[in-house]
């Protein structure tokens, strides 16, 4: 999918099927990268924006997956459209502790890259 999204307008021959894998619900990976890919290939972020916001919104909680971090750098893609993603993260940046998936060194690494992903969000839809 991320190939698909990489071309662009002409991949928009498969725009169904993308609208209907970003649908899904069993796989965030494979929804995450299907929305991104739809937008990319047919600027539709009133089917994008949606799936990639119910896969960060726990993020707001503090609770933190590996593919939130890639739908909210997609989210920041889509500029003004992903208004209400920014909307449901504004708090994030002030939250006193670390978000992360790992108990590791990746905790730390995780966090920052998941608060800076956040205030690029932040700056450009907020």
């Amino acid at each position: 999918m991320r190939r698909l999204a990489d071309l662009g307008p002409h991949a928009a021959g498969y725009a169904d099927r993308l609208r209907t894998m970003a649908a899904a619900t069993e796989d965030s990976w494979v929804s995450v990268e299907a929305a991104h890919a739809l937008w990319a290939a047919t600027g539709d972020t009133e089917a994008a924006v949606p799936t990639l916001l119910t896969a960060v919104q726990r993020l707001a909680d503090g609770v933190f997956y590996p593919v939130m971090l890639t739908a909210v750098r997609y989210l920041t893609r889509m500029g003004s459209a992903a208004r209400p993603a920014a909307r449901a993260l504004r708090d994030l940046p002030s939250l006193d502790r670390r978000v992360h998936s790992s108990g590791n060194w990746r905790a730390f690494t995780q966090d920052e890259a998941i608060r800076a992903a956040v205030g690029e969000l932040l700056a450009t839809a907020g």
